[in-house]
């Protein structure tokens, strides 16, 4: 393994014509190493395939733009509610921010999806308030469409959980009898 990961470091490394050295010593085991060793073969290295941060490609012209629209942006995100937030007493009103990266293009419009269907009409804001929206688990995903209404990108989903106060929940700690209400019942009678 360790001579694996030699070998694989003199190629990487190694500029075009280098050279470096190879031998097997007396156990049988093969060497590489870039510094002569006295009865050592000479290997020559070709330059390494991958990146040169000396030659690159050129990419496209600054003006140009990308083939695919979806290029066009670096973000979108739903940031918040934040993934796997939980939300209390919301009264069925979520309200919902989005980010994108670069500002939208012209023609494009973002839109929101809440458990698979549009919830919000594809709009430039990026805030968005959706009705009706009550106890549960819930997904988010944000859209860009184009002026003819074709998707171009869709975020990462991100769930929420809508949580609900209520007085008939005994086990929520948060919850006291009202003021007045019924009295306790009285305790069980004595054993016989």
């Amino acid at each position: 393994m360790y001579k694996w990961l030699i070998l694989i470091s003199l190629l990487t490394t190694g500029a075009s014509g280098q050279e470096a050295y190879t031998w097997v010593d007396e156990n049988g085991q093969t060497h590489y190493s870039d510094r002569p060793f006295p009865g050592a073969d000479v290997i020559q290295l070709d330059s390494a395939q991958g990146f040169d941060g000396l030659r690159t490609r050129p990419g496209p012209p600054a003006t140009e733009a990308p083939a695919d629209p979806a290029d066009r942006y670096t973000a979108l995100n739903v940031v918040q509610p934040a993934h796997q937030e939980t939300l209390w007493n919301i009264g069925g009103v979520l309200d919902v921010t989005l980010e994108v990266a670069p500002a939208l293009q012209a023609g494009h419009r973002l839109g929101l999806y809440l458990d698979g269907e549009l919830a919000a009409t594809p709009a430039m804001s990026r805030q968005f308030q959706l009705t009706d929206v009550f106890r549960g688990q819930h997904t988010l995903q944000a859209v860009i469409v184009d002026a003819q209404g074709t998707e171009i990108l869709r975020s990462v989903p991100v769930t929420v959980m809508v949580q609900q106060t209520s007085l008939l929940n005994p086990n929520n700690p948060n919850v006291r009898p009202p003021p007045g209400g019924p009295p306790p019942p009285p305790p069980p009678p004595p054993p016989r």
